[in-house]
């Protein structure tokens, strides 16, 4: 291909990228309630943290906050700021759409640092920039996920730089990212171990290589082990079998070869396939090219396939909860694909029209779904929220009242939807599951006696015993079947009722 062609289709490529990128964000700024299980809480949780920190007039009596150095500040270093300055939905939005431009910019640059081309391979950044941990609402987690990758690439640039150099670069970025989050620092750490041992040959070398680049990272050493030294605030499980599950390994492969990508309806297995359908073909080529002598694996493309493979090895291995934190596994199947790229673009087959022509298509596909599904799920949140005008009054201890969990969605946009009346009308969700966990600021006063709750809301909302909770001044009833309504016609009138929520005010 001559130069002045290949610049004319590196054009077109970067137009349509930038055309793609600002799509998914116009995306999450045209829905009115962007569909996240978690997102709800975090803006609620945000708005009480910005109340009792200038005073607490509106939330003192039910919440306090207690400001500690943990690595899952990526949602709050970023939102609070905003908070100060737009309305908490617009907040979410921007924060979210601060996440898309970084994933589209990451990509490109992670590609260019390994030394390969940025087209067409960073389109496969849109099949999984709405995973499942966003959609889950784990903020600070996928905040954290492009700075690794920026991180990563920076580091590699400068691998040969002087011990110095190395020492505030590598530190610098390490602790950003520690904060954000851990896990993507955990990455990290891997990460600089495998890139000090990767070119050297003898062992020898590789050993004292290793040896420096620890000495370089001592402070990122030690602040991981001053933070697991504190411990954990969650009881250790006592019964492991399930790692050895059939059941487990299956989901566990599924997952990895969906990328995170299906996670509201099994129509979006389609475009998923696709995506894997083109991740085969760029893999079977790799390894064809390997086989034939027509690829040389350079050293940057052997360290990230070492660190792909040993994500994979502790996606498959770890538990499904580790510390104080939940969905493990959940959060690595799309970071092992984008670490995949910079070795699969040097597979002959990328150069292959028809294979240009499926990654645009598995690109734009995901974009289509997710808009009309997102759509859907926005009409439910919007549905739930009809209540509002009717009810829940500012201080209302109030709780969701939700039994059926069904296979499908795997993200409930309803589940911490609630959360949603503590930031319009100044109710107290009884449900909010943050104030129960360390690693978040806001907590119930310890005099509140409803505080142990909110498990039981999410759980199983049917064991708790209402009249022995007469403050529960409102619940909002999601899909009840007539047993349940019968039950809370003891204790409650209908105050509202439309075609799924029913809210119900204490009599």
């Amino acid at each position: 291909m001559s130069a002045q062609k290949r610049t004319r289709v590196n054009s077109t490529c970067f137009f349509l990228f930038i055309l793609l990128l600002t799509a998914h964000i116009g995306l999450v700024l045209v829905l009115p309630y962007f569909p996240t299980q978690d997102g709800p809480s975090h803006i609620y949780n945000l708005v009480i943290l910005n109340d009792l920190l200038h005073g607490g007039k509106e939330w003192g009596n039910f919440f306090t906050y207690k400001l500690r150095a943990v690595p899952n500040l990526g949602f709050h270093l970023i939102a609070y700021p905003l908070l100060q300055l737009f309305p908490p939905l617009i907040t979410e939005k921007i924060f979210i759409s601060i996440y898309i431009f970084l994933m589209g910019v990451c990509v490109p640059f992670f590609l260019r640092s390994f030394d390969k081309p940025v087209f067409p391979l960073s389109f496969l950044v849109f099949p999984v920039i709405f995973n499942f941990n966003l959609m889950m609402g784990f903020y600070s987690y996928v905040i954290a996920v492009p700075t690794f990758f920026i991180a990563i690439s920076l580091a590699w640039k400068i691998r040969n730089k002087s011990q110095s150099t190395r020492f505030i670069c590598y530190n610098i970025a390490g602790v950003f990212i520690f904060f954000l989050h851990l896990i993507p620092f955990i990455f990290y750490l891997i990460a600089l171990t495998i890139f000090a041992i990767v070119e050297h040959e003898t062992l020898g070398r590789a050993v004292r290589s290793l040896a420096k680049q620890l000495f370089v990272i001592i402070p990122l050493i030690a602040l991981l082990l001053y933070y697991l030294s504190t411990g954990s605030s969650s009881p250790v499980p006592t019964d492991f079998s399930y790692l050895l599950s059939g059941q487990r390994a299956a989901t566990l492969f599924t997952d990895l070869l969906t990328f995170s990508m299906v996670n509201f309806s099994p129509w979006q297995l389609v475009p998923g396939s696709i995506c894997l359908f083109v991740i085969l073909l760029l893999f079977s080529s790799f390894v064809r090219d390997r086989f034939n002598g027509k690829y040389q694996l350079f050293a940057g493309q052997k360290a990230l396939l070492l660190l792909t493979l040993t994500l994979t090895a502790i996606y498959l291995l770890a538990p499904f909860w580790l510390g104080d934190g939940s969905y493990f596994n959940d959060r690595f199947p799309w970071v092992i694909l984008l670490l995949l790229l910079p070795p699969l673009a040097g597979a002959s087959a990328h150069k292959n029209p028809v294979l240009k022509i499926g990654i645009i298509t598995s690109a734009i596909l995901p974009l289509y779904f997710n808009t009309v599904i997102f759509r859907q799920q926005s009409n439910e949140v919007a549905t739930f929220l009809e209540g509002l005008r009717c009810g829940c009054s500012k201080g209302d201890l109030i709780m969701l009242y939700k039994t059926d969990h069904p296979v499908w969605p795997k993200v409930d946009v309803i589940l911490h939807a609630t959360s949603y009346y503590g930031v319009f009308n100044g109710c107290v969700d009884l449900g909010n599951y943050e104030t129960g966990l360390n690693y978040f600021p806001v907590h119930f006063n310890k005099s509140f006696s409803t505080i142990s709750l909110h498990s039981s809301i999410e759980d199983n909302p049917d064991s708790i015993e209402l009249s022995q909770h007469p403050e529960i001044m409102e619940v909002l009833g999601w899909e009840l079947q007539p047993a349940t309504q019968k039950r809370l016609q003891n204790f409650f009138a209908i105050q509202f009722e439309n075609s799924k929520l029913t809210l119900w005010r204490r009599q």
